[in-house]
């Protein structure tokens, strides 16, 4: 869609996560980044907990949402941006740990609606685990408009 000179970088792609609020407020941050890649990290808080000690279902969403589609983002031109049509959520396994990892990927990169997904792993001192898998669809538009 855009040549790598025009496409966004990791500085706008934490600028324009930076612009959401619930991004702020939750605390997620971007990890690593690739163009049509990027990793999303989440540091357990306890007022976002489930059941004791764990990530609910819907933090592990939002987290794999914000991969997805930000792995998408990645391959917008310049003065572009992106909003979630839907995403689903499939969870593996407990999200017991003090990270959240998010990889995010691009499966199908259009001019209007783009598809990214996610793994997502707990991170504790005892190892990685798949805790679960996010599929999303996003409405790519320029900005302005």
């Amino acid at each position: 869609m855009a040549d790598d000179q025009d496409r966004l970088d990791k500085s706008d792609i934490r600028s324009f996560l930076a612009a959401l609020p619930f991004v702020r407020e939750v605390g997620i941050d971007v990890a690593s980044f690739a163009l049509g890649a990027i990793d999303i990290e989440l540091p357990f808080v306890e007022r976002f907990s489930g059941p004791t000690g764990l990530f609910p279902a819907s933090i592990v969403g939002v987290v794999g949402d914000v991969a997805a589609v930000s792995s998408c983002l990645s391959l917008l031109p310049r003065g572009w941006a992106l909003a979630t049509l839907d995403f689903t959520i499939k969870m593996t396994g407990f999200a017991k740990g003090e990270t959240l990892l998010a990889k995010g990927r691009v499966l199908q990169a259009g001019r209007t609606n783009s598809v990214g997904a996610a793994d997502v792993y707990a991170v504790s001192a005892a190892g990685t685990t798949l805790c679960g898998t996010v599929l999303a669809t996003t409405k790519n538009f320029r900005i302005g408009n």
